[in-house]
């Protein structure tokens, strides 16, 4: 009945973490005018759900969001407009092939249907990489790219696991408000950091 009680204590606790956070995620959104809040916001939800993986369980987490949402408000936003110019570019090549009549130009929407899923796993590696390692916005995107490319089956898992939520979404609506992000973002950093692990062990030097 203790081991009961302690599993029933603990999975109480990480719902209300989670819940917590996806609090906070849409609030400090809604305090940035979502516009200039998304992006700070959820590069802090992150930076929260790293600690978490990592093993950092009780740290404090509104010190940690609140933190994390000052010092990375102006670089964030620069990162999110590089994401929304990528963004607003494919939907004005998308505009400018389908009012296209040519031949030539109809088929060039076969490759841009390639960028367009390219781009879309990328941006599921942007943010895990943008809080695991310092660098510059160019190589968060490098870096992105890299471990999603060699981190398959894990991106396989991602997108099952995003499919699935988005069912239980559909299904139940409220838990878009308790859940939607936080647990999103737990999906999305647990598969990113087996990637980011095994960059990790290819480059540490075998012993013996």
């Amino acid at each position: 009945m203790n081991l009961v009680g302690s599993f029933i204590y603990r999975v109480s606790e990480w719902i209300m973490r989670l819940a917590f956070v996806n609090f906070l995620w849409i609030g400090f959104t809604l305090l940035g005018v979502v516009l200039l809040g998304f992006f700070p916001s959820t590069v802090a939800m992150f930076a929260v759900i790293r600690k978490w993986i990592l093993g950092q369980a009780d740290i404090p987490i509104f010190k940690t969001f609140w933190t994390t949402y000052k010092s990375e408000w102006i670089r964030s936003n620069g990162l999110g407009g590089i994401l929304v110019g990528i963004g607003f570019f494919i939907y004005f090549e998308f505009s400018v092939i389908n009012q296209a009549s040519q031949p030539l130009l109809q088929w060039s929407k076969y490759p841009l249907f390639l960028l367009v899923l390219l781009f879309s796993l990328v941006i599921l590696y942007v943010f895990p990489i943008y809080v695991h390692y310092d660098v510059s916005l160019f190589q968060v995107f490098k870096n992105a790219l890299f471990i999603m490319l060699i981190n398959p089956m894990y991106t396989v898992v991602m997108l099952l696991a995003l499919a699935l939520m988005y069912l239980l979404v559909n299904i139940l609506p409220p838990l878009a408000i308790f859940f939607g992000g936080s647990a999103s973002a737990v999906v999305i950093m647990w598969c990113c950091y087996q990637g980011i692990l095994q960059v990790e062990r290819k480059r540490s030097p075998k012993v013996g």
